[in-house]
């Protein structure tokens, strides 16, 4: 079943209920001036949206949403301002609110770090699932002109930047897709590069398991399996300290607890 026929509503209209609820629910509770009962407000659907089974982070954001709202209307701006704000998150995150993964961005020590992870081989294919901006796989293209590197993303405006920085760059070695990556087939690819969320990871390790070729490998940035530890993990000295984690497909398995190791960032 794929991520987005899950039963499950998805996150931002949870919390719409939320606050729909908390809305009817403060005027019965306080007669309070108007912060005190939007921040009322906010904390009822707070704790409705924890209830509901919300991410921890949901919490600050149905906390101050309904006081925000209110003192950024009072400010009497145009409306077509909220229209075009409203139109810029949905291009960026048309993804975010169905299958809950959120356009992430990672950076030159993480591009390196997975440069170092490529097999050696002559030539590969290697594809980036929900591509952002594409500077992941610009880093890689240029590096290796030799290998095909395929990027996905769901978003429009993100697609649209990374095709024209593609271009920009003269890439010949980069193909760009608009679309749904689900949908694609990977038994054509050597290395599959994931940024997601943790909701979507079972699914795509079982999906590479059953459609890459022997030898095939999975990195996934920051998010593991729970239930099929990564073979290795690796952890960069960036920032972020962020971890790689990756699978080998078509191979035996290690067995035991997955090997960590650190990287100085590029």
């Amino acid at each position: 079943m794929r991520v987005a026929d899950r039963v499950s509503p998805p996150p931002i209209l949870t919390a719409l209920l939320a606050q729909l609820v908390a809305q009817l629910v403060t005027p019965a509770i306080t007669s309070a001036g108007d912060d005190p009962a939007l921040l009322l407000q906010g904390a009822l659907a707070a704790l409705l949206g924890l209830a509901l089974r919300l991410p921890w982070w949901w919490l600050p954001v149905n906390l101050l949403f309904p006081l925000l709202a209110v003192h950024t209307l009072s400010l009497g701006l145009p409306p077509w301002l909220f229209l075009i704000a409203f139109g810029l998150l949905l291009l960026f995150n048309w993804n975010s609110a169905r299958e809950r993964v959120p356009l992430y961005l990672s950076n030159r020590d993480t591009w390196e770090g997975i440069n170092r992870l490529l097999p050696e081989r002559e030539t590969l294919r290697f594809i980036d699932l929900g591509s952002g901006l594409g500077g992941t796989l610009f880093y890689l293209a240029q590096r290796h002109p030799q290998h095909h590197f395929c990027g996905i993303e769901s978003s429009p405006l993100p697609f649209a930047i990374s095709w024209l920085r593609c271009r920009l760059r003269g890439l010949d070695n980069v193909e760009l897709h608009l679309g749904n990556f689900w949908r694609e087939g990977l038994g054509e690819y050597d290395v599959v590069y994931a940024f997601l969320s943790p909701i979507p990871m079972q699914q795509l390790h079982d999906k590479c398991r059953d459609e890459m070729g022997r030898g095939g490998l999975l990195i996934s940035n920051s998010f593991t399996v729970p239930q099929n530890p990564p073979d290795e993990s690796i952890t960069l000295n960036d920032v972020r300290q962020t971890t790689l984690h990756y699978w080998h497909f078509g191979t035996a398995r290690r067995r035991g607890v997955p090997t960590r190791r650190s990287h100085a960032g590029a």
